[in-house]
């Protein structure tokens, strides 16, 4: 259970006002102890100022404001570094800020933790998992990214490209010190390439991609390609 680690959610935002609330009361019913960190660019929509309104009444709510847009990777990265400097956190989760990962898988991605495993992934593409209202153009394409993640890169993971994930103190820190490409959402792919390459053990539980709660989704065509290419560097040059 997430209770038997110090845990904390990093969550990073761009124009996500809309959805800080609602994350954090999602979070707190799953389990009150989770501290959640949203790491935000410098949002023009008021997201920081919404943030700091729910953290003056809640003492588990956590704003790193970056200056400017720096991606989705690089949050993750400052996002764990915050969370084991300045709160302790003995493990990371990973989140997206549109709901679209329920918090309610956050105790069972944590608790699979130890004994070897130092990274929890929530995957849509292992028995029980899926995904809900999506077109078959979205389908065909996490399919095909997933399947150049294992036949490029040889992970063994089925769902690579998922951003619900936990992570041990000693994967978060692996992370902290590399030098990933962290500008995309080919983060994910190259850091599970990175802590393959460490030893790490991985596993996956199942979750359910369920549709987003507000706001827009910032995938789009140029960060498709950005993704594809960011894989096939990794592969040529390593990480």
């Amino acid at each position: 259970m997430a209770a038997q680690l110090k845990a904390c959610v990093v969550v990073p935002t761009y124009n996500e006002k809309e959805n800080v609330e609602a994350v954090v009361l999602a979070v707190a019913a799953v389990d009150p102890s989770l501290q959640v960190v949203f790491v935000d660019d410098s949002s023009p929509d008021g997201t920081e100022d919404e943030v700091r309104r729910v953290a003056a009444t809640n003492n588990n709510v956590h704003l790193l404001l970056r200056k400017g847009k720096m991606g989705l990777g690089s949050a993750h990265i400052d996002g764990f570094g915050y969370a084991m400097r300045e709160l302790g956190a003995q493990a990371m989760v990973e989140m997206d800020s549109d709901l679209q990962h329920p918090p309610e898988k956050i105790p069972e991605l944590v608790g699979a933790l130890g004994g070897g495993c130092e990274v929890v992934v929530a995957s849509r593409k292992v028995s029980g998992g899926g995904t809900t209202n999506w077109s078959l153009w979205r389908r065909t394409l996490s399919r095909g990214a997933n399947l150049l993640a294992r036949v490029v890169l040889g992970l063994e993971v089925k769902d690579s490209t998922s951003g619900f994930r936990a992570l041990s103190r000693k994967a978060a820190e692996a992370l902290v010190e590399a030098k990933l490409p962290t500008s995309s959402y080919s983060f994910q792919v190259a850091s599970l390439f990175y802590l393959k390459k460490k030893g790490m053990g991985m596993k996956e539980v199942p979750f359910v991609f369920r549709a987003r709660n507000a706001g827009k989704s910032k995938m789009g065509a140029g960060e498709i390609a950005r993704f594809f290419w960011s894989v096939l560097k990794i592969r040529i040059f390593g990480v």
